[in-house]
């Protein structure tokens, strides 16, 4: 009877911890939700207000003899769609990738190329903040198989990142190099870091690391969570390396093609 006693006690006790397990996770992710329409709220408020400040400035018929004002004013307008629209992207390829529906259109890329292409893009944000980036493209081979748009998101979704996490001018180390059958790519900042307790969770949908003195970095919580999905979806592997205060370098490890192959010699 004791034996039986216990026993029902056991289960009984299990079962309590596991709801008390389920409630508590399900209201930690009705919290991060909530974060997330929150932060979502506010990424889509900022440039729709600028939009709107703007297309009234541009409505007095003054303007049109200033053509300097009217040109910076066309280009703030050009911009904060543009980035409406990264959101709205990223958001609806967030929801594809997750319903297993993603479609990688895989093309061969010079990457040293690309990202050169992209640098004088990069810069704008890093030339405001008195930032700069280094470049070190020492990889031997360079030519890579990958979907460009999803691999120019996640370019600008790391360096995004190190800009936002980044107390003083941003400092930001683009590098590639080559090991065995692999291209490495890291890009490294000199933000605050990610303590150890946080780094199992970067990846998570909607997580966001504490910022502690920065108080203006906003974002959906979803930036790390889609690279995380496109470096999976390629079958490449990906990597953190932080320590609090010392800045983050995240390693993506990407099979090169031989220069032969994509020039179609033998």
């Amino acid at each position: 009877i004791w034996i039986f006693s216990s026993f029902i006690l056991l289960v009984v006790t299990f079962f309590f911890v596991y709801t008390i397990f389920i409630i508590l996770r399900q209201f930690r992710l009705v919290e991060m939700q909530k974060d997330f329409v929150n932060n979502m709220a506010h990424e889509f408020k900022t440039p729709i207000s600028t939009i709107t400040i703007s297309a009234e400035t541009l409505s007095n018929p003054d303007i049109i003899h200033k053509p300097e004002r009217l040109h910076s004013y066309v280009n703030i307008i050009k911009n904060e769609t543009n980035r409406l629209r990264n959101q709205v992207d990223k958001l609806l390829q967030i929801a594809k990738m997750e319903s297993d529906k993603i479609d990688l259109h895989e093309e061969e890329i010079n990457l040293h190329e690309l990202i050169l292409e992209l640098i004088p893009n990069l810069n704008i944000k890093i030339d405001e903040l008195q930032g700069n980036i280094n470049l070190r493209l020492d990889a031997k081979h360079c030519y890579i198989l990958a979907d460009r748009v999803h691999l120019v998101n996640i370019l600008y979704n790391l360096v995004d990142n190190a800009i936002k996490y980044t107390e003083h001018a941003p400092i930001i180390e683009i590098h590639t190099w080559t090991e065995a059958t692999d291209l490495c790519l890291s890009i490294k900042d000199n933000g605050i870091g990610i303590a150890e307790e946080h780094r199992k969770k970067i990846f998570d949908k909607f997580f966001r690391v504490p910022t502690g003195n920065i108080h203006n970095v906003k974002g959906f919580g979803l930036g790390l969570h889609y690279l995380k999905l496109v470096v999976t979806a390629h079958k490449w592997k990906i990597k953190l390396e932080s320590e609090k205060n010392k800045g983050s370098t995240f390693i993506i490890t990407i099979p090169w093609l031989k220069k032969e192959t994509v020039n179609g010699d033998n």
